[in-house]
């Protein structure tokens, strides 16, 4: 009994060190800041670049405009000189029928003339005037019709001027149209931009604020254990001697004594949940910041509601709620080696239980974003240890 006592008490203060080593520096919640307001000052410049564009937008279009209302105006002139043309082609028909008439009425009065001017030799003077009057006519009638032909020449070629202007205009009013569209393809871009960024912004966010939560828990329990600690730091010397007296498998819990020790079973435990392995024990690099930061232990994902076993058998010595994290649960499996499974839902034990290997001690939880995980770390005198190379790996999957 006295023993176990000791040895439980050794356990615990071991525990005790680990936790508050394990307290993760607040320097990762300065980072997490510094990455969110490096956002909000993107998501300040895709606004500025946004608005900008928009002013492009509005003034090309008030370009466009008013090339439209420069086509239409020379669509007017065009109409207007093609009239104009139509009622000199009609003036200069018209003409060409009363001059070819009149041609008529001079040949046959001149032959008729003549006859008569045989006959009657005194009107000789009034047939000449005639004659001439009628020259006259033909000549002024030819005039017109070469002066309303010139006029008409003229107005083709205004509107050959007016229409080579109409088609610089829509050649014009077509580039200022795509250019308009590639500030609005543009626009769209940064607003997708705008949109990834908002989305990253909220889940750092929300992140900063679970981490901060996390941290606090951590640090009041921290805190917590320091004044464990030094309460129990007077008989720490006690301690120490009865460790030099006893071997570790003299001080242990007569329920693990029975287990063999871990280094005996390496490679065979079974893990917490069957699954597929997202996070490896080690340094990792962030895929968004670029940042490297160490696993502890792996997270193997698994749908809610999966069961939660225990790798080896050993006593429940604590269980703790950590935003972020779920229920996490302590095991001591003796021999200075401790379990820390966390990602649960609910727990089917309770504090100070006994459990062996591969007995269910809980459920997957629900988690607010990303797929539902479990997180195993193996910690041997606090220090974390690789759970892969103590685990079965055979049981898991890995992503490619």
């Amino acid at each position: 009994m006295r023993n176990s006592f000791l040895w439980g008490l050794a356990a615990l203060l071991a525990l005790l060190v680990g936790q508050v080593t394990a307290v993760v520096p607040p320097e990762k919640i300065k980072e997490k800041s510094a990455i969110l307001e490096e956002l909000s000052v993107k998501e300040k410049k895709i606004l500025k670049e946004l608005e900008e564009l928009s002013q492009k937008i509005n003034k090309k279009q008030k370009e466009i405009d008013l090339l439209e209302d420069q086509i239409a105006e020379r669509d007017l002139i065009i109409f207007n000189l093609s009239q104009k043309i139509k009622e000199r082609e009609a003036k200069i028909k018209e003409l060409e029928k009363l001059f070819r008439e009149r041609l008529k009425v001079l040949a046959t009065m001149g032959k008729v003339g003549w006859l008569n001017l045989l006959f009657a030799p005194s009107d000789i003077s009034s047939f000449l005037r005639k004659q001439e009057y009628i020259n006259l006519v033909l000549l002024h009638d030819k005039e017109l019709a070469s002066q309303l032909k010139e006029e008409k020449a003229k107005l083709e070629r205004e509107k050959k001027i007016v229409l080579t202007e109409k088609a610089r205009l829509e050649e014009l009013r077509q580039r200022f149209q795509e250019e308009k569209q590639v500030l609005e393809r543009l626009k769209q871009e940064k607003k997708a931009l705008l949109e990834e960024v908002r989305r990253n912004k909220r889940l750092y966010a929300e992140t900063l604020k679970m981490l901060k939560a996390a941290y606090a828990a951590i640090a009041q329990m921290a805190e917590e254990l320091q004044k464990t600690r030094q309460e129990l730091e007077s008989t720490k010397t006690q301690i120490e001697e009865i460790k030099k007296e006893k071997s570790p498998e003299e001080s242990l819990i007569p329920e693990i004594k029975k287990s063999p020790s871990l280094l005996e079973v390496k490679g065979l435990l079974p893990p917490p949940v069957p699954g597929t392995v997202i996070k490896t024990y080690g340094t990792e690099i962030d895929p968004i910041t670029g940042e490297k930061k160490f696993n502890k232990g792996i997270t193997i994902a698994a749908p809610a509601g999966t069961p939660v076993k225990t790798p080896y058998a050993g006593k429940i010595l604590k269980i703790s709620y950590i935003q972020g994290q779920g229920i996490v649960i302590f095991i001591d499996h003796g021999y200075y080696f401790l379990s820390v499974i966390g990602g649960l839902g609910n727990v089917s034990k309770s504090l100070g239980d006994m459990v062996s290997t591969g007995e269910v001690i809980g459920e997957v939880g629900e988690v607010p974003f990303g797929k539902p995980h479990v997180y195993y770390e193996l910690r041997y005198k606090g220090k974390p240890l690789n759970p892969l190379d103590w685990l079965d790996i055979n049981q898991l999957k890995f992503r490619p």
